[in-house]
């Protein structure tokens, strides 16, 4: 047990600690003994080890005794190695350290230069720690940057491997290194309104394809993040106090809804899945096609350019370019998603 803990220990403050330990009992060593053979008080004692080990020379005080000489030839030897090894530690470590890091970097950046298809999370505060657990919690591998102008308040949250660009999200060049044009999405969680609004205009700008998550504070700006460009916009304080409300008026269905939501092995989850041209389910009514019975998922509505079909009716027909927003879990979501857009035959 004590020896798995000690091996948890960083290499580097495992030297640390060893080497601290061996300064305070060779100092203990050396006034005692000093103490002992040359019947000196406790601080003469102290002074003469010290000056002993550090190797600067006796002054207005040295062993006199034949017994304390000798003692002085095994602390001298002794406090020299502890030094030279003390400075060589201190050395390694930082030498490490700052190569590590730099390799990191380089090796970041290198990666950063490759991204396409990722999602770009601007901000590190409560909103955006919990967008990283989430992100980071899904079975789908995706490739996430995050943008904070603060790298210590990153890594006390996120994995030391996690992407990150330091500095400021509302900087266009940053939102360029970034390789917005090349992104997936973007969501904007930024504290500031104002900042949300300008990074949408400029993500908007590099693309018109990138999908925009936004958060909105106030509920007057969830209008002009719409107008920004955002393709969603979510406050936080609105789905809040809905929840607070719901869990005193019905709360056996919030408390189901939550159970689901923080489960550690997400057993249903809500997805989408379009419909492509060759699509088998084209022309078909949502009864017809059978999707309970052979893919085990449940269809809850179907979203067009003219708006969103909530809880369709059984002889409602598939349309190409149809949105269908389904229930079930990840696997039988993803065979969903390969037969219909002729993945799976």
């Amino acid at each position: 047990m004590f020896r798995k803990k000690w091996l948890d220990i960083p290499t580097g403050y495992r030297r640390l600690l060893f080497l601290s330990l061996l300064v305070v009992l060779l100092v203990g060593v050396g006034v005692v003994g000093f103490m002992h053979y040359e019947s000196l008080s406790f601080f003469d004692s102290l002074w003469m080890t010290i000056i002993s080990v550090m190797t600067i020379g006796y002054g207005d005080m040295y062993p006199v005794t034949d017994e304390g000489r000798r003692f002085a030839l095994l602390i001298v030897p002794f406090g020299a190695g502890v030094v030279t090894y003390g400075l060589g530690t201190a050395a390694s470590y930082l030498i490490e350290k700052q190569l590590s890091e730099k390799v990191w970097d380089k090796q970041m950046d290198h990666e950063i230069d490759k991204l396409e298809d990722h999602i770009i999370v601007c901000g590190f505060g409560r909103v955006a720690q919990q967008v990283y657990r989430e992100l980071r919690n899904m079975e789908e591998e995706l490739k996430v940057l995050y943008i904070h102008d603060n790298e210590d308040e990153l890594l006390e949250v996120v994995d030391q491997g996690t992407l990150r660009l330091i500095g400021d999200p509302t900087d266009r060049d940053i939102l360029e290194k970034a390789r917005t044009d090349k992104a997936r999405g973007l969501i904007a969680a930024l504290d500031s309104d104002a900042d949300n609004v300008f990074i949408t205009l400029t993500a908007k700008g590099m693309s018109d394809d990138i999908e925009v998550a936004a958060r909105a504070e106030k509920e007057g700006s969830e209008e002009v993040l719409k107008r920004a460009g955002a393709t969603r916009v979510i406050n936080p304080s609105s789905i809040g106090g809905r929840e607070l409300a719901l869990s005193v008026v019905s709360p056996s269905g919030i408390d189901f809804i939550n159970d689901l939501m923080m489960a550690e092995k997400k057993e249903f989850v809500v997805g989408e899945v379009v419909l492509g041209e060759k699509c088998p389910l084209t022309g078909k009514s949502v009864e017809s096609s059978n999707l309970r019975r052979e893919f085990g998922i449940t269809l809850l509505a179907i979203g067009r350019e003219e708006g969103v079909l909530s809880n369709p009716d059984p002889d409602e027909e598939f349309r190409v370019g149809d949105k269908l927003i389904v229930a079930g879990n990840q696997e039988s979501i993803a065979s969903l998603d390969g037969k219909v857009n002729g993945i799976i035959e």
